[in-house]
């Protein structure tokens, strides 16, 4: 069996996340393809990278969360705190933000239309819907009928 170092003990969140999401991603980029992308001359830096051994530049993070096709910003809060600050992590995201990505963004611009522009308070029958249009998408499982 092989030894997946994607939960390698010691790794950084950063390298953890980009070893995972890489590999996701293989069956339709290859390491070469995302250092391209990326504006990497070696693609080696990506094998780095992902293993820890080299620190995300935060002048690379929006390439990189459009490479790997995730979310810049919270992307760019693990790159702040792979220098282990994270006991700063919520200082992070109180300064950039609650993470929401381009697709979440997208679907609070339909929620706004077809509620006329109001704020409408999340019901039971609400979380309900929801739960049945995603389903369980991997995520864990909440009890989201508690109000």
């Amino acid at each position: 069996m092989k030894n997946d170092s994607r939960d390698a003990p010691g790794k950084s969140e950063i390298a953890k996340f980009l070893d995972k999401r890489i590999y996701e991603l293989s069956h339709r980029k290859s390491q070469r393809d995302i250092a391209r992308e990326i504006g990497f001359a070696n693609d080696n830096v990506v094998t780095m990278l992902k293993s820890g051994r080299t620190k995300v530049p935060l002048s690379r993070v929006v390439s990189i969360a459009r490479t790997l096709e995730t979310d810049a910003r919270q992307l760019f809060i693990l790159a702040l705190m792979q220098d282990g600050h994270e006991k700063d992590r919520a200082a992070f995201e109180e300064i950039v933000g609650e993470s929401v990505s381009a697709n979440e963004k997208e679907i609070i611009v339909a929620l706004r239309k077809v509620s006329n522009g109001t704020d409408p308070k999340i019901s039971v029958v609400l979380r309900k819907i929801l739960r049945a249009l995603f389903g369980d998408m991997g995520g864990k499982k909440q009890d989201d009928d508690a109000e």
